[in-house]
């Protein structure tokens, strides 16, 4: 018994420190990756098109490719696994709002390989972070600097023509472990009531907890963790609030309307 439990710690062991040698060499190979597309794929596609919008469609179409290779790599390697309900409603989405919480820090490099086409908002350290500012700037990413210029840069991209959905986490960062939801910032609010175009909530979850908020790469879990994610119907700013004038109270309002979906569908 006692030579059973031995080698079933050392199985447990090996096993661990393959899947922190695995995480690592995912990380560089995203880094890389990033790098990549700044050095070469997006001189590249500045050369091959004049075009300003066909440039980030197609920088857009790289990224997802590129994220959605990388989450199967992790599965294959064995360091996660994922699962979705309602995969089609999050394929097909075009000039949605797309709204999600934030457990980890893979759960958005799964959501954009989903997507058919997505636009993202991202914060300024990964706007000028040398491994990621080179793929957000070619697809045209839009900047959250904390200014009124972010929420209307949000607002025009998502009132384009045949506008591709914009994804969006309420929450402004990651939860810290052990947190299941921060209290919800109110930039999704403003650009859903003055967009008025559909919102779509996506509900993560990831067990074990891993990445989370000032949680380091090799902080790795006891096993492989999972994502799991919801993808909701839509809904409508006008399902949501009585009065639709734009201004501070009806923001706050739909704001709660959207920490409200989330907090009942992940207690």
């Amino acid at each position: 018994m006692e030579k059973m439990l031995n080698l079933k710690k050392l199985k447990q062991k090996s096993n661990y420190c393959w899947r922190v040698a695995a995480t690592g060499f995912s990380f560089a190979s995203f880094g890389i990756g990033g790098m990549a597309i700044a050095a070469v794929i997006a001189p590249v596609l500045k050369v091959t098109t004049s075009d300003p919008k066909k440039r980030q469609q197609y920088a857009q179409s790289i990224i997802k490719h590129s994220f959605k290779g990388f989450s199967e790599m992790m599965v294959k390697l064995g360091i996660m696994t994922y699962s979705v309900e309602g995969l089609e409603k999050l394929e097909n989405s075009r000039q949605e709002l797309v709204i999600a919480n934030h457990p980890t820090l893979i759960d958005v490099v799964v959501l954009i390989g989903m997507m058919q086409q997505a636009n993202c908002v991202v914060k300024e350290s990964l706007w000028s972070n040398p491994f990621t500012k080179g793929p957000v700037q070619s697809a045209g990413y839009i900047l959250n600097a904390g200014s009124k210029q972010f929420v209307e840069d949000c607002v025009s991209r998502l009132k384009e023509d045949n506008a591709a959905s914009l994804l969006i986490f309420p929450e402004g960062t990651r939860t810290k472990k052990g947190v299941i939801l921060n209290e919800f910032q109110r930039g999704a609010a403003n650009i859903a009531i003055r967009a008025n175009v559909p919102i779509r909530p996506v509900v993560i979850t990831c067990a074990p907890s891993t990445l989370t908020k000032n949680e380091k790469w090799y902080h790795v879990p006891s096993r492989p963790f999972h994502i799991e994610v919801k993808v909701l119907d839509a809904v409508y700013v006008k399902d949501l609030l009585e009065d639709l004038t734009v201004g501070p109270k009806q923001v706050r309002e739909l704001s709660r309307s959207f920490y409200k979906i989330f907090d009942e569908e992940l207690s």
